[in-house]
């Protein structure tokens, strides 16, 4: 069975992906993607950071993040794993039922019969009560202040509100295939993630947007109401930014 790093390496160079390229996509430092491709976890400072790290590779290589990182967990506790799967085949005991106890059962049927007809009294004298008292309604209150049109106007016309401000740097993505990206606006990341065909986002920012894509040819890009078409080619790992015009 392949080691979660053999598996990610294997992807990777199926790919023609260098170690340095996949550094620049996705920020992880070229000594940390080569420990994990080697299985050579100490050197990650701490648990957190290894699961990300093992995460967004994989969802760069265009493979389930959370699927890799389960299959890291299981291989770091085994016996763990197969535990729980025995917990989950073993049968459940039956508790033993308890023989009610008629006479009890009894009493406390008659009780709250007699309850239940003592509330419906109850209820019957209050509804018959109210309902012979008729509501009091403010006649002022039923009928709406007639509006008087001003004079020589025939109908009232609504303004629109005003659409708020568009920030100088604005990008639409539009995907056709699945494609891992990070969107950088104005020095701040503000998306991460692998999109699948068929979605769209948009990006604004006061000065610049930088893209980060690991398939540049599934995102058809739209700058500033520009369109632009395909980012780059299919497979091409690519960063480009988009500046505000000047």
């Amino acid at each position: 069975m392949q080691t979660i790093g053999e598996i990610l390496r294997s992807e990777r160079e199926k790919k023609g992906l260098s170690v340095k390229e996949i550094e620049i996509a996705t920020s992880i430092r070229t000594v940390y993607i080569t420990a994990i491709e080697e299985g050579n976890y100490d050197i990650i400072p701490g648990e957190v950071y290894l699961k990300g790290f093992i995460r967004n590779y994989a969802n760069f290589l265009g493979l389930d993040g959370q699927q890799i990182v389960d299959l890291y967990r299981q291989s770091q506790n085994p016996t763990t794993v197969a535990e729980e799967m025995n917990n989950m085949d073993a049968p459940l005991k039956e508790k033993p039922m308890k023989k009610p106890n008629t006479t009890n059962s009894s009493k406390w049927l008659a009780i709250g019969a007699v309850a239940i007809c003592v509330a419906g009294g109850a209820w019957w004298l209050q509804n018959s009560s109210s309902s012979s008292q008729e509501p009091k309604i403010d006649k002022q209150m039923q009928q709406p202040s007639p509006v008087i049109p001003s004079q020589g106007i025939k109908e009232q016309v609504a303004i629109p509100p005003t659409p708020a401000s568009i920030k100088p740097v604005v990008i639409i993505a539009k995907y056709t295939d699945q494609c891992w990206t990070s969107v950088t606006a104005d020095n701040k990341i503000i998306y991460e993630g692998t999109s699948q065909a068929g979605e769209t986002l948009t990006w604004e920012a006061e000065k610049n947007i930088t893209i980060k894509a690991g398939n540049a040819g599934g995102i058809d890009i739209v700058y500033n109401g520009q369109s632009l078409g395909k980012l780059g080619t299919k497979g091409e790992v690519l960063v480009k930014t988009f500046a505000a015009n000047r």
